[in-house]
């Protein structure tokens, strides 16, 4: 994803660039620009051929002076497409054609002054950082030559000279264009310092939005982890079953040496295996008594709901796969597509046998943990059969090197692990969530803009999941808003009230689980979602918390209220 992202990003900075520097405008210049040089070459070329011949000097001279501006013109045309290269083109060579030009031909009637002037002044372009000082110089010099002795120089050159029948005519045509060079390289400068600027806020935009990619992309994990966490809560005997087969599955991977993002998404798509299983009943999942067809029938289904479940909702795409091909056999005879061999993916065949050996190694609701010779039995029995028969063969090597040892010793191992999925991770996908429900909160624009940005529409998906689920299957919750009275508090007093909020979430915290959610929003709100409880169950973890808060805070704290709302208030559109 990140280097999509980086590859979009280019292409719209190159995309700017020609824009900004090469576009229609521009090119348009640039082709005048290129007229004019061609015209101002071949007229140069044709009067220095008539004026060799002619022996006259000062013409000859003027006519080069013509050719190299001319062909400077063309050049400068491919050189504006870089500018690094046209800043760097010597400013003295352009000062010292047009003070050369003016005085030997600058008195003469033809119209080959004019037909160089502006190409000439194009030049200068080219040197665009001190475009104002020469289009400055630009113009004194006509000035100079018309009020110093080089006055009579260029008489003794043309008698009937342009300037000596209409000096006045000449001296504003000089000033005018002069004027309108210093007028032409100020806009040139403006508009490219504004694209400067522009590239500078579209580089510090482009920082900002990877930055945020790179929070989005870490939320997004977090959110997966506390799925898994989730799932796993629903049975106490298969707590932490999905980070370890996260694990496991990992090890093989590495063992096989995968890239390391297609290990990443291999651990997030393992955590996310049994996600289906949140829409099987308790009552079958914690059964310890055989299943009959009709419950085994509504477990299998884990898989089909799974898949379903991750269907274009997650970044990984290989994840709804998993979550729906983990059950099936390397011999074909698996569930729910009786898929057969390399038309299972990689990544479900691997899930397939750290699943099975998780299963063995944990204990169950119906059955204690398998002996280790028990397991290493079943896997080789399954060689070929159940799974894919090299992975088996990578993930015994495996274990007898002892580096599963610390995935199995550890049963409280992904406690620990849900432990460091912290209310902040949820807080910022609440926020999210709170921030497009006006009927939620009164203090929305207190809400951190940065916090709710960051959730994008995980916790939602996740929200009406369970809503769903509680239709379905009974498996309830209560969303509960807990307000502390601040109305008409003054400004003063705001620490108290942070204070008595600081308070109310430690108490909150000690006296919900760990499945259940809480944030805070606005300036004296908390939303607390309670999973798995009725309303009367919900209103005693209610009562303890604010007994915690009285408790911590003392008598004279912030009164506290709660309301329950109803559940079509939380439906998203």
């Amino acid at each position: 994803m990140g280097g999509d992202f980086k590859s979009k990003v280019k292409a719209v900075l190159e995309s700017l660039d020609r824009t900004i520097y090469v576009g229609d405008r521009l090119k348009s210049n640039l082709t005048a620009l290129t007229f004019a040089g061609s015209v101002s070459t071949a007229l140069g070329l044709i009067l220095a051929v008539v004026n060799y011949f002619t022996g006259d000097t000062a013409m000859f001279i003027a006519s080069m002076v013509t050719v190299i501006a001319g062909v400077g013109c063309v050049f400068c045309t491919k050189v504006l497409y870089d500018r690094e290269l046209a800043i760097q083109i010597p400013t003295i060579f352009c000062m010292v054609v047009i003070t050369v030009y003016i005085i030997t031909g600058a008195a003469d009637g033809s119209a080959m002054l004019w037909a160089i002037m502006i190409p000439i002044g194009m030049c200068y372009f080219v040197s665009v950082k001190n475009g104002i000082i020469l289009s400055a110089y630009y113009s004194l010099v006509f000035v100079i030559v018309f009020y110093t002795p080089l006055r009579e120089h260029v008489k003794a050159y043309y008698t009937n000279g342009f300037m000596e029948r209409f000096p006045l005519l000449y001296i504003c045509l000089s000033l005018f264009t002069g004027m309108a060079m210093i007028q032409y390289h100020r806009k040139a400068l403006f508009e490219i310092d504004y694209a400067n600027k522009l590239s500078e806020e579209v580089a510090k935009q482009t920082a900002v939005a990877e930055e945020r990619s790179r929070k989005i992309e870490q939320i997004s994990i977090e959110t997966i982890q506390a799925l898994a966490q989730a799932i796993d809560a629903k049975d106490p005997y298969t707590r932490g079953h999905s980070t370890r087969v996260s694990d496991y599955s990992v090890k093989i991977a590495e063992a096989l040496q995968w890239d390391k993002e297609r290990i990443n998404e291999l651990k997030l798509s393992a955590l996310l295996h049994d996600i289906g299983k949140i829409g099987v009943p308790d009552s079958i999942l914690n059964n310890p008594r055989r299943l009959t067809d009709v419950e085994y029938d509504i477990i299998k289904s884990h898989t089909t709901m799974g898949g379903d479940i991750l269907k274009g909702k997650v970044t990984i795409a290989i994840a709804e796969d998993v979550a729906r091909s983990h059950h099936e056999r390397y011999d074909g005879c698996g569930y729910p597509r009786g898929l057969k061999g390399i038309q299972i993916s990689e990544e479900a065949r691997i899930v397939a046998v750290a699943d099975s050996f998780d299963a063995m190694s944990s204990n169950r609701v119906y059955r204690k943990a398998c002996d280790e010779q028990h397991i290493r039995k079943e896997l080789l029995a399954g060689k070929g059969h159940q799974f894919d028969p090299h992975f088996v063969d990578v993930f015994i090597e495996l274990w007898d090197k002892g580096e599963l040892a610390s995935i199995m010793k550890d049963d409280t191992a992904a406690d620990e692990e849900n432990a460091r999925i912290s209310s902040a991770i949820m807080r910022s996908e609440l926020e999210s969530f709170l921030s497009k429900n006006n009927s939620y909160s009164s203090d929305k624009e207190d809400v951190d803009s940065g916090d709710a940005e960051r959730g994008s529409g995980n916790f939602t998906k996740l929200f009406d999941f369970l809503s769903e689920q509680e239709q379905s299957f009974a498996y309830p919750f209560d969303a509960v808003t807990i307000n502390l009275d601040a109305a008409g508090i003054e400004k003063d007093h705001k620490e108290e009230l942070e204070k008595s909020m600081y308070y109310m979430e430690q108490s909150i915290r000690q006296n919900i689980r760990d499945v259940d959610i809480t944030t805070r929003y606005g300036n004296s709100h908390f939303l607390v979602i309670i999973i798995g409880a009725n309303t009367d169950g919900t209103k005693v973890v209610i009562d303890k918390i604010f007994r915690g808060y009285y408790k911590m805070n003392g008598s004279g704290a912030y009164l506290p209220s709660y309301e329950i709302p109803r559940k079509e208030a939380l439906t998203l559109s």
